[in-house]
């Protein structure tokens, strides 16, 4: 009976182990709760944004429209990243995109959830930025696609799927901020209904803006009345 004991014990002691291992914290190794990839003291770490424009989320020091989007106002009329990107997001980004890590976009779309637009009008419709076929067959999946269904399950608002078409590839990555700007990114219409339609473009990573600009043109040109841009993270423009 003792040897009996022995081994429940043992078996115990092993399974705490395991399930204590699959809730530790990705960047300190502690003990975090279930369900959660990050400790409390890590979360609060992460590069949350600050004051920032409501129009391009680059940093501000009122947190008012910035003088370049009074000047020449995007198409977009809105837009929010959870985060600046920065250590350790730039890390997993590259693990998802590079090391084709497809989990990474449920803790993306989690994160986005602690940080997310606040408004009185939540949108009608969530749409993603397509990827092209290459980028598909090398990547394995869209990220900006993934996070969009995430959100959609989440929040219970619809995703447009056909709302914007990929059209050709274009490596934005190799541009430089001014190129990004005038470059065609290989967007078009989905020419569907879209009147009235306060439309959310849900993306990874906002650079330029360029990507959404064209994005915001093209939905306004199916009717959408609003539309706003939700990514996980912004990159900061050195001063």
């Amino acid at each position: 009976m003792r040897g009996k004991w022995s081994t429940l014990h043992k078996f115990r002691d092993n399974c705490s182990s395991f399930f204590n291992q699959l809730f530790t914290c990705e960047l300190c190794l502690d003990a975090c709760e279930p369900g959660s990839f990050l400790c409390g003291r890590c979360f609060n770490d992460l590069p949350f944004p600050a004051l920032t424009c409501p129009q391009c989320s680059e940093p501000s020091t009122t947190g008012h429209r910035c003088g370049r989007c009074q000047a020449s106002p995007p198409a977009f009329d809105y837009s929010f990243c959870s985060f600046q990107y920065y250590h350790p997001l730039n890390h997993w980004m590259h693990r998802c995109k590079e090391g084709h890590d497809i989990r990474m976009a449920k803790r993306f779309a989690s994160l986005m959830l602690t940080s997310r637009p606040l408004s009185d009008h939540p949108p009608d419709t969530l749409v993603f930025i397509p990827a092209s076929r290459r980028r598909l067959l090398q990547r394995g999946f869209n990220l900006s696609e993934e996070l969009c269904h995430h959100l959609s399950k989440a929040l219970k608002i619809p995703v447009a799927p056909n709302a914007l078409r990929r059209t050709s590839h274009s490596e934005q990555r190799r541009f430089s901020a001014a190129a990004r700007r005038q470059s065609n990114i290989g967007l078009d219409s989905g020419h569907i209904d879209l009147t009235g339609r306060h439309v959310m473009i849900i993306d990874d990573v906002m650079t330029t803006g360029s990507t959404l600009e064209q994005a915001a043109r093209l939905l306004k040109s199916q009717g959408a009345s609003i539309v706003g841009a939700w990514c996980f993270a912004r990159t900061v423009r050195a001063v």
